[in-house]
This record gives C-alpha cells, structure tokens and sequence, in this order.
C-alpha cells in the first residue's frame, strides 16, 4: 500500500509538473490554465483556458495585464456595453462583470478622497443639491423562491425598489465633495447628507434645490443661516403641469406663423387687398387665436405673471409684480368667477395659495445678488443626465452594494476628469479637473488616483 501510495503522489506530482510546463500562470485568474498562441511584435500572446481573457507578456509591455485590467473599467465607466466588452477583451460576460467589480470594490470612498484634499479645498459655499433613481435588482417573493427582476424603464418612473444616490456640486467649482445613498429621498438621508457636509466644514452658505420640504428642513438644521433658493425652473414646470395649457400655447403660436407667412415679407405692415385668399385666411386665423385666449384667458394669464413675477431683473421688481398678483389681478378675477369655468377658479386658487408660501424660496436669488445663487438645478441635472447615459446600456444592478460602488468610482472619475464643454461664464474651468477648480494641487495625478485603490497606495502621495 505504502509503495501504490507513493507511485500515486509521485504521478499526481508529475503530471503538475508537466501541465505547468506546458501551460502558464494566468495573470487575471492566477490559475496555471493559460496556453501560448504565437508571437506578435516579439511578444508571446497567451490565452487563459479558464477564464478566456487574452494577455501579452514580453520586454517591452511587461505591465500589459495591468493595462487591460484598467481599460476594461474605463470603458465600463464610459458606458460601454458588456456585450462590446466580450468582443473588445475577449471572455464572457460574466467573468467581465466579475472583473469590473472587484476592481470597483477596492476604490476608496469619495467622502474621504475630499478630507485628503480639505486643506486645500476653497469653496465658494453655494451648493445645489438633487437627488437620482438608480435602478437595482427588485426582490420579488413567490411560493417558494425568490426570483428579481431589473427594471428596464429608461425613465425609472415605474420601478418599485431602487436606490436613490443624493448629491450637490458647489457652483463655481462644479465638484461634488460629497454624495449619499438611501432607498428614497427622504429626511434621514438629506440628514445625513449634511452632517457629514457640517463635519469637513463646508461654507454653505445658499442651496438651491427643488421644492421637497425633507431637503430644506434638514439642510436649516445643520446651517441655519444658509439660504435656501427653490429651482426656478422646477417650480415653473409644476405651474405648467397643472394648468395644462402647453399645448394651448403651442397651438396659438403655430397659428400666429402661419398669419406671419402670409404677408409679402417681414416687413409689411399689412396683406395687400389683392390677396383675397390671404386676408380671409388670416382673419379666420386671428378669430380661431381670440377664441382660445378667451377660453383659457384666467390660466394664460396667471402663468404668464408667474413667469414674471420670477425671471425678473431685480428684486424690487418682482415684489411690486407680486403685489399687482396679490391686490389686483386674482380679486378682480375671483369677483368675476361666474364667468370662467369652476375648474379654472379651482386650479388657479390652488397654485396661488402655492406661490404665496413658495415666493420668498424662489426670489432669494435676485434678494441677495452679492451671493450669487443660482436659480436652478440645471448644473446637478446635467450630472444627472451623464449618469443616465452611462446606466442605459447597464440597464441596472443586482445589489446595492455593487450599484454604490459603481456610482462612487464613477463620481471620483467625474472629479479627476478635465472640462471641456463649459460655456458662458464657466470657460475658464475648460482644460481643469473639478479638483483642480476647487483649488487642489493634483500635479501628481497618477499618484493620486493609485491612492484611491485601496490595495495599491495605502499612504497618500506627497506634495512635493
């Protein structure tokens, strides 16, 4: 027995031998599965048996297998489809989706890449703040399993569990110091949102956001001189979708072009008498253009001093605009209720009961111009927009861990990454990371973006 027992280690032990001989040591699965498949460039290419994923080994590229580990995950942070992956890095999905999260699992947190740099950070202390539905696996009980289900609603309107990632971005440097994750947008998360905000000090010294009163209580809790500053255009949107009279509106300027196409040029004052058919077209224009105005004259009207009221040159302005909304143009209308339909009286007594406790929220940017608030959202939702670009093709996660992670090396990503589209005032910012906007000195950039993996910089770079 002693001697078969010996005859069988001794074979097992050969033939390992030998399989190591003839294959390699596989840099991605670590497994001695990889085979030779030729030499291009005097660089011997390889294939690994077990996890499929090509690699090169030679003089001049010796890091090759680093190389490909980091382009899988920058093309899976640009969006890039895994399907796309399998046919630009070979293997199947699976393994990829393996790669690219332990790749993002070993990122540091965002929040702590902002303490490293917080010496050095200056920020102007205006935030704007909103929050994004990012899909995640649904868990669906039946008898006797658990099956899931990823939400596919490019919208994200009919998704019944998801994460919801709170962030802002300080307005004049565009970066993002801090996000938070929760299952909705809810007081505990903007709580906590802007505690740790209060912890690094951050100068908060305006919010604009849009009218959830969970954001504005938790962020005058922890700032109570901060002003809050309601998104202008969000508040707009919501008086449109409740007088629904947009596509009143659409009609009645479709109808004014077409009396515009019908003189000779632009500047005619009148049709010449000639052009019967001009003039009996315009006038049954004009009259079908009256007739609508007429109908929805009590909305057309109230969206229009609305629309004043709040995109007014100054401050002084919009208070003598409010005033005529408040003594003059909603009694006199009321006064003269019968002759408007009940549902219009209804809407309209409804969204200006609306405005009175919203006005003093949506005028603090033109009250106090030395802070220079903005106005709206439109510069957190255009991050909002560059994420849903990247989450189309990955349609969603399968937990919420995995979706955190993704979401926070796509932020540090985000932050590192140069401006190149900015326009209007914020040209200067082309050609700089938001870091760099914000006053950090990341001269040594590669360094710093080693740091950020956890397994590869445990100390961060130098200054020097």
């Amino acid at each position: 027995m002693e001697s078969g027992e010996f005859k069988l280690k001794f074979n097992l032990t050969t033939k390992l031998y030998a399989q190591k001989k003839v294959l390699n040591k596989c840099v991605f699965c670590k497994k001695y599965k990889a085979s030779k498949q030729g030499k291009r460039n005097n660089r011997i290419r390889f294939k690994c048996l077990n996890c499929g994923l090509w690699f090169v080994k030679g003089d001049k590229n010796s890091n090759q297998a680093e190389i490909s580990l980091k382009q899988i995950l920058l093309d899976h942070l640009d969006g890039v489809s895994f399907r796309n992956l399998v046919s630009r890095h070979g293997s199947n999905k699976n393994k990829l989706c393996e790669i690219t999260n332990n790749q993002i699992s070993k990122f540091k947190d965002n929040f702590e890449i902002t303490k490293q740099f917080l010496k050095q950070l200056k920020y102007t202390g205006n935030l704007v703040v909103d929050g994004k539905c990012i899909p995640v696996k649904e868990t669906i009980k039946s008898i006797g399993h658990v099956t899931g289900k990823i939400p596919r609603s490019s919208k994200r309107r009919r998704i019944k569990k998801a994460m919801v990632v709170i962030w802002g971005a300080d307005y004049s440097t565009h970066d993002m110091p801090h996000y938070e994750f929760g299952e909705s947008e809810n007081g505990f998360v903007f709580d906590n949102y802007f505690r740790k905000l209060k912890s690094i000090n951050y100068p908060l010294k305006s919010l604009t956001a849009d009218d959830r009163r969970e954001i504005v209580l938790a962020a005058e809790r922890h700032y109570p001189d901060c002003v809050v500053q309601l998104c202008a255009r969000h508040y707009i949107t919501k008086v449109s979708r409740t007088l629904t009279i947009s596509n009143i509106k659409i009609k009645i300027n479709a109808k004014q072009n077409q009396i515009d196409e019908l003189f000779v040029d632009d500047n005619s004052a009148y049709i010449p008498t000639t052009r019967f058919y001009s003039i009996k077209r315009a006038v049954k224009l004009s009259n079908e253009i009256a007739e609508m105005e007429f109908k929805y004259e009590l909305l057309i009207d109230f969206q229009n001093i609305v629309d004043s009221i709040i995109f007014a040159g100054d401050y002084r302005t919009a208070r003598i605009r409010i005033a005529s909304l408040e003594k003059y143009f909603w009694p006199k209308r009321f006064a003269m209720r019968e002759y408007f339909p009940k549902e219009h009286i209804r809407i309209v007594k409804k969204l200006f009961s609306d405005f009175k406790d919203h006005k003093e929220y949506l005028l603090n940017y033109l009250k106090y111009p030395r802070l220079n608030i903005p106005r709206t959202t439109n510069l957190i939702e255009g991050y909002n927009s560059q994420l849903e670009l990247r989450l189309a093709s990955i349609k969603g996660f399968e937990t919420f861990k995995t979706a955190r992670n993704y979401i926070n090396v796509w932020i540090i990503k985000r932050r590192f990454s140069k401006f190149s589209d900015c326009k209007n005032h914020f040209k200067k910012l082309n050609g700089k990371t938001p870091l760099e906007c914000a006053g950090a000195d990341i001269s040594n950039i590669r360094d710093w973006i080693k740091w950020c993996q956890n397994g590869e910089s445990k100390s961060p770079p130098s200054k020097e």
